[in-house]
C-alpha cells in the first residue's frame, strides 16, 4: 500500500510524544502516561473515540425525532487487568448526561440502542463488553 493510501499517519515527536494525523489535515496528541504528559493516551483516546462517535449518533437520531437536546456528555470508563500484556478494555462502560426540553425517553432510549446496536463503528471496533446508561438533567 502506497503512503498516500493510508487513512491515517502517527509520527513520533520526541520521548514519548506522537502526533497522530488523517488525511484532512486534523490531528491528535498522544502522549504515555509516564513523563512529559503533552497528550492523550493511546487507550483513553479509545475511550473518547468511543463517546464521540456515540455522542454523533445521539445528536443526529435525537434531531431527526425532533427532540430539543441543549447539551450531551458522554462519560465513558474502562477496566484492564492489572498486570500482563496486553491490557485490552475487558469491559467499557458509558454514560449519556442529555439536557433539553422536554426530552422523550422512549427517543431517548431508542438513539442510544441504535447508536449501539447499528451505527457506532468504534463501539463496533471493541471486543470488550460494553455497557451504556442515561440521564437526563432538567
Amino acid at each position: 500500500m502506497a503512503d498516500d493510501e493510508w487513512k491515517a499517519e502517527v509520527v513520533w515527536s520526541y520521548d514519548n510524544v506522537f502526533i497522530g494525523s488523517d488525511t484532512s489535515g486534523h490531528s491528535i496528541v498522544y502522549d504515555s502516561n509516564e513523563g512529559v504528559m503533552k497528550g492523550i493516551g493511546p487507550m483513553r483516546a479509545v475511550l473518547t473515540s468511543l463517546g464521540a462517535c456515540t455522542a454523533m449518533d445521539i445528536v443526529a437520531i435525537l434531531k431527526k425525532r425532533k427532540q430539543k437536546l441543549t447539551s450531551l456528555k458522554v462519560l465513558v470508563k474502562g477496566d484492564r487487568p492489572k498486570y500482563g500484556l496486553p491490557k485490552p478494555w475487558t469491559a467499557v462502560q458509558v454514560k449519556y448526561v442529555l439536557t433539553g426540553e422536554k426530552l422523550q425517553k422512549k427517543y431517548v432510549e431508542e438513539a442510544i440502542r441504535d447508536s449501539t446496536e447499528k451505527y457506532c463503528s468504534v463501539g463496533a471496533s471493541l471486543k470488550a463488553k460494553v455497557t451504556h446508561t442515561y440521564e437526563i438533567v432538567d
